[in-house]
């Protein structure tokens, strides 16, 4: 497992990266849909200044309709100096370590995401559709 604190300096700034959201025409209505709820962590190494993770969250149904919902939060994580060139960047899985590594930080980019989804959904006057905020299992990428 990395240590994200020996090769990372400790300040990250969080930012929202991106918000899709699209009204869908249901095709068959009256027929069940079922919502589903994806999540991927994506790393891009960022030359030797650091990495940028990024969090998304995409909300669909099965089959298409009523919308489509993706909500995406990053954070940028930047290389401690001293320690660079200890490690082989372009060949670490960094997402899966960030996962591993970065519960914290991991869990702060969900919350957010869920908070952002339960405010999109309920725009409409509808109820809000809450999703997980805390650490669930993502699919790393």
């Amino acid at each position: 497992m990395l240590d994200f604190g020996r090769y990372f300096l400790h300040e990250h700034q969080i930012f929202l990266d991106n918000i899709s959201y699209e009204t869908l025409k249901l095709e068959k209505p009256g027929r069940e849909v079922k919502l589903n709820c994806k999540d991927t962590i994506i790393a891009q190494l960022m030359e030797k200044s650091g990495v940028k993770f990024t969090f998304n969250r995409t909300m669909s149904f099965d089959p298409d309709g009523l919308f489509f919902l993706s909500v995406t939060f990053g954070v940028v994580m930047r290389f401690n100096p001293v320690y660079y060139n200890e490690i082989a960047w372009k060949n670490m899985d960094l997402a899966g370590e960030f996962k591993q590594s970065c519960p914290h930080i991991l869990t702060n980019l969900m919350s957010r995401a869920s908070l952002m989804i339960a405010q999109i959904t309920s725009a409409a006057g509808q109820n809000p559709i809450i999703t997980p905020g805390g650490a669930t299992p993502v699919k790393p990428q």
